[in-house]
Parts: structure tokens; C-alpha cells; sequence
């Protein structure tokens, strides 16, 4: 599914309140996507990284009161209002915080704490093919979520590189080396291009000129697609 797709999909979904997980290699926009959808749509979003997390760190600390005892849930769940709780790099999280994330996604409570009834949960993550940190997703959780694939698509990127202000080379050359958008690493590179790695260039170009252009250029996006630009 290209951005502009997944978007579109996004302002139908969220309203609904179904869980959506969203899949896609590093560096392809998941996390942007989601919060352009939220904010057209006029909702706070909380991202939430799950790969930050401790199992106990969602269900809370345990309190006593009246000789009972409670769980003190987190500050950073939502009480109110309406909005998008985003579990961002959920594959990254070990499985025991992605277990702690089975009744908040499909009975949007955490034990005590309930989800107010205007906030949407969202995850995203990579597979591990991406050959980033992964936890193999378990299948109770799979189960819980709709499954979403995010692709790059060149004809997206462009129309959103010209609104975001992207300078005019980086986006001709990938007009004319289409392939060169998104380009898997290996295990040994520090740098590919990647669409996130392309802002960085137009970045890059705006503020650095002269000798160090190049070695500066392919610590964003490798040598080979720095020595081409």
C-alpha cells in the first residue's frame, strides 16, 4: 500500500477505532503517516515506544489503599479527550511487553485503567527482514490487529517532498534514478538511501558545500548513491 493510499485508508479507519498495525521496512514514513492522518482529522497522537518499555511499565506500579491494592497506571496513557495511541516499533519490543499490549489493543483496558472511548490504538513495526532489532510478534497479539503493508511509491514521495520543502536536485535525481529512493543495506552498512535519508540530503545541501559535501552525502545515504548525486 503506497503512502497516499495508506492515508486515505487512515481518515475511514481511525474513526471506526479498529487496531491497525502498519508494517514497513525503517525509514519509509510509518510514524509520519499516521501523525499527518491524526492531525488532518484533528486528534492528538501519543507515540509510544514500546521498545522503551517494561512489561510493568504499562499495567503500572502497585499501590495500596484501604488495605487493597491498586495499580497506579502511567501519565503518559490518555484520561481524556480524543486522539491516536501510536505503539511505535512494537516488533522492536521484547515479546513481554508486547504480551502486556494484548488487552489494551483488543479490550482497550490495562487491568484498572480503561482507554477513554475517543482514542484509536495504532501500532507499526518492522519484519524481520528489515534486519532491524525484531521480537517475532506473538500470534494472540497478531490476531488482535488489522495488518497494514506500507511501500515507498516515487510518485508519493515527490508530491510530498515539493510541500515539505525538499530541494529540487535531491528530487530530480530521483526522478531520474527511481531506484535509488529506497535501497536495502546490508548487515555492514552504516548508511543507504532510504526516503527518511533523502530529507537528510536535501538538509545536507542546504547547509554544506565544498570539500566535505561528498563525505557528508554518503553518511546519509552510502557511497554509491552520494557519488551518483
Amino acid at each position: 500500500m503506497k503512502p497516499s493510499s495508506l492515508s486515505q485508508a487512515l481518515l475511514g479507519l481511525i474513526p471506526q477505532q479498529l487496531p491497525l498495525h502498519i508494517w514497513g521496512p525503517p525509514g519509509v514514513g510509518k510514524s509520519k503517516v499516521v501523525a499527518q492522518a491524526a492531525s488532518r482529522l484533528g486528534l492528538e497522537m501519543i507515540d509510544l515506544r514500546a521498545v522503551l518499555l517494561d512489561p510493568v511499565d504499562l499495567r503500572g506500579l502497585p499501590k495500596v489503599e484501604n488495605g487493597r491494592t491498586h495499580w497506579a497506571s502511567p501519565d503518559f496513557l490518555p484520561r481524556e479527550g480524543s486522539g491516536v495511541l501510536f505503539l511505535d516499533e512494537l516488533t522492536s519490543a521484547p515479546q513481554l511487553v508486547q504480551a502486556a499490549c494484548y488487552q489494551l489493543v483488543l479490550d482497550r483496558k490495562l487491568g484498572e485503567y480503561i482507554l477513554p472511548s475517543g482514542w484509536s490504538v495504532l501500532a507499526a513495526g518492522n519484519k524481520a527482514a528489515d534486519r532491524g532489532v525484531h521480537f517475532s510478534m506473538p500470534t494472540p497479539l497478531r490476531n488482535r490487529f488489522i495488518h497494514l503493508e506500507l511501500e515507498v511509491d516515487l510518485d508519493d514521495w515527490c508530491n510530498w517532498a515539493l510541500g515539505a520543502g525538499i530541494r529540487a536536485e535531491v528530487i530530480a535525481f530521483l526522478r531520474f534514478r527511481p531506484s535509488l529512493l529506497h535501497e536495502p543495506g546490508t548487515r555492514e552498512d552504516n548508511a543507504w538511501p532510504t526516503p527518511r535519508s533523502w530529507e537528510f540530503v536535501s538538509q545536507l545541501l542546504s547547509c554544506c558545500t565544498g570539500e566535505l559535501e561528498h563525505d557528508l552525502l554518503r553518511g546519509a545515504v552510502g557511497d554509491g548513491a552520494a557519488a551518483e548525486l
